[in-house]
């Protein structure tokens, strides 16, 4: 779960744009005044500066920003729904656009790997540190422990 999130946040990264550039429906970090955040976060449940959602124009002063609620009981996430938030031109400070980052994917498969590499060294440490050289064979067990050859009779009688 750890690793799909990092995953996530390390592929992407967020761009600043103008708001005439966007287009509707489009994945943006909007960042807002702190009059503005008091407001919201009534709304929201949490003070916050920085708002993820989708984007889109309201007219010519406004905008509004789809933003997810993720709705849980007792740590279990049980639906998600869209809570659109109304904002000024003024309120708003900067956007940016979320985009996708190839150097950052680079990096993380590149870390991914390393770890797994470790983690597989770190398992090969835990053999036995007694155990054969490599140019021996492994000795039999002492005589008293093994199992004496030729036949012999064996009975199971159950009981109840």
């Amino acid at each position: 779960m750890v690793l799909a999130i990092a995953a996530n946040a390390a592929c992407y990264n967020y761009a600043p744009v103008s708001l005439a550039t966007l287009e509707s429906k489009e994945a943006v970090r909007v960042r807002v005044t702190d009059g503005a955040a008091l407001r919201l976060s009534k709304e929201l449940g949490a003070f916050s500066n920085e708002i993820d959602g989708q984007l889109a124009r309201e007219g010519a002063d406004s905008i509004s920003l789809g933003v997810e609620i993720a709705r849980a009981y007792r740590g279990t996430t049980i639906g998600t729904t869209t809570q659109v938030l109304f904002l000024g031109r003024s309120e708003v400070v900067e956007v940016r656009r979320r985009k996708f980052s190839p150097s950052r994917t680079v990096l993380l498969s590149a870390g991914t790997l390393v770890g797994f590499g470790l983690a597989a060294a770190g398992i090969a440490q835990l053999v036995d540190p007694n155990g054969p050289p490599d140019n021996s064979t492994t000795p039999p067990p002492p005589p008293a422990l093994r199992r004496p050859s030729g036949y012999h009779l064996g009975m199971r009688i159950p009981f109840p």
